[in-house]
């Protein structure tokens, strides 16, 4: 029996996304071969930082600073948890940019080189780690923004290289995931927030999110965190799916708020 892994890059309803060939089996049958072949489609996309800033600033008058409290401080052990847990860092680095929290910036992107690393990254991608503390020393937001955004990218494309697509895609959750958790926090604190709330609504997203999770290897869907994480994914896909007015409710907030929480405490819980 031969098996051959083949990968290889599609665009699919304007998502850029990844397809494998997860496994081909070949049995010989005389002179002929049969040859059984199953794909799986990888379909998130990665956001620029401008949107998800330019989203921020629709919450108006809000105080970044309070959510950057919440902030987890813990050392993930595994290969995927680390995947995940740099997606929902530089989530919260965002954040920390809003509300120019130099210190709490510095203690993320120190976590997030660490991650890189972790992960196999290449060191000479992960310069950043020579420029970034002078900028945040120097407040140069737009400039720290800008490293940030190369920094994501090439950690997503060195894991395409290596063929790591399960961690891209726990890469890709942790953000959107704490992103909703640190948005849903915030969206919560204002007075009036249906308005605000229409960032929530991203069919694309959501949809792409619940369909990459179920293509996680088996192992993974196994452990407990990724079983709460895809039920979570599939509940709020729901919820934003069958929304006809596209703005969410107080109470839709803090169920999409609780729903991403839960995922985060179960990748940070060690078992």
């Amino acid at each position: 029996m031969k098996r051959i892994t083949l990968f290889f890059i599609v665009m699919m309803l304007l998502v850029f996304g990844c397809s494998k060939k997860s496994e081909v089996k070949a049995k010989d049958v005389g002179k002929k071969q049969n040859v059984e072949t199953e794909y799986k489609m990888y379909m998130l996309q990665q956001v620029p930082f401008s949107k998800n800033l330019a989203d921020l600033e629709k919450l108006g008058k809000v105080d970044f600073g309070k959510s950057v409290k919440n902030y987890v401080e813990y050392t993930p052990k595994s290969l995927d948890r680390i995947s995940f847990k740099l997606g929902s860092d530089i989530a919260d680095a965002l954040v920390c940019l809003k509300a120019k929290d130099k210190k709490s910036l510095l203690k993320i992107t120190k976590n997030l080189l660490s991650y890189g690393e972790t992960l196999g990254i290449s060191k000479e991608f992960l310069v950043m780690s020579i420029t970034l503390k002078p900028l945040i020393d120097a407040e140069k937001w737009d400039q720290i923004e800008q490293k940030l955004e190369e920094y994501r990218g090439r950690i997503i494309s060195e894991l395409y290289k290596m063929k790591s697509f399960d961690y891209v895609t726990l890469v890709q959750c942790g953000g959107w995931v704490k992103g909703l958790e640190d948005v849903g926090f915030l969206l919560l604190e204002l007075p009036k927030s249906e308005e605000a709330s229409k960032i929530l609504y991203n069919k694309v997203m959501i949809g792409a999110l619940s369909h990459d999770m179920g293509n996680l290897n088996d192992d993974l869907q196994t452990k407990e965190y990724i079983k709460t994480s895809i039920s979570n994914v599939k509940i709020l896909r729901t919820l934003i799916f069958t929304n006809e007015k596209e703005t969410f409710s107080k109470d839709e907030i803090q169920k999409m708020h609780k729903l991403a929480k839960e995922i985060t405490v179960a990748f940070a819980k060690e078992i």
